[in-house]
Formats: structure tokens, C-alpha cells, sequence
């Protein structure tokens, strides 16, 4: 392998453990994924909150175990609350399918503003 890459590699990994940045972007996700569920709960909308640390996905339906739960998924509302997210200015995946990430690059503003908007556009 190339000498550089190997290098910068290696130092990424150390800022990586360093910093904990994984630990933090998966407790921001996991406060995250809390508050969307007591979002739906509150509003009775029956819709799942997926996912694991940085990772989500809300499925506007019931649970979701496999490909067949998913297709019983209200993609035409999803795809309308796409548009209505897209306008808050919180862009997330075209389809119903698709997972949202956080990053390192996320500030708590950036989340809060997120759930500020699913809030506003699930009610």
C-alpha cells in the first residue's frame, strides 16, 4: 500500500478513537431516535422508529421486520412528507426505503432543527 495513505489511515483512526467520535454521533443518534418515537407516540400516528447509534429510518407503518411489513408502508405519504421536510430545509432520502445517517458533521442545532421540523410536519 501506498506510504501516505497508510499514514493518513492510520491518523484518522487515531482522531477517530480520540475524540470518540462514533460514541457521540450514536448517543446523539439514539436521543434522536427517542424523541421521534415520543413525537409519533404523542401524535398517534402508529408509524416505527428504526435504526441503531447514527443510523434511522421512520416507516409510516407498523413495525418492520422484513421486505414484506415494509411494502405495506404508506409510501405516498412518506413521499409527501419528504416534500414538506425538503421545504423546512431538512433534506432526507427520496424513498420510503432508503435510512437516514448522522454524522460528525451534525452540530446539536442541526438536530434540533430536525426534530423541530419532524415535529412540525408529522403533526
Amino acid at each position: 500500500g501506498n506510504p501516505v495513505s497508510l499514514t493518513a489511515g492510520l491518523a484518522t483512526i487515531d482522531i477517530l478513537r480520540r475524540e470518540k467520535i462514533h460514541q457521540k454521533v450514536n448517543a446523539a443518534g439514539d436521543e434522536l431516535h427517542a424523541r421521534l418515537r415520543d413525537i409519533i407516540d404523542d401524535h398517534g400516528l402508529g408509524y416505527t422508529v428504526s435504526g441503531i447509534g447514527s443510523i434511522f429510518k421512520i416507516f409510516f407503518g407498523g413495525e418492520v421486520h422484513n421486505y414484506q411489513d415494509a411494502l405495506k408502508c404508506d409510501r405516498k405519504a412518506y413521499l409527501e412528507f419528504f416534500g414538506r421536510m425538503l421545504k423546512s430545509g431538512v433534506f432526507l432520502p427520496p424513498s420510503q426505503f432508503e435510512s437516514n445517517f448522522l454524522s460528525s458533521a451534525h452540530s446539536t442545532d442541526d438536530i434540533e432543527k430536525t426534530i423541530n421540523a419532524y415535529e412540525a410536519n408529522l403533526a
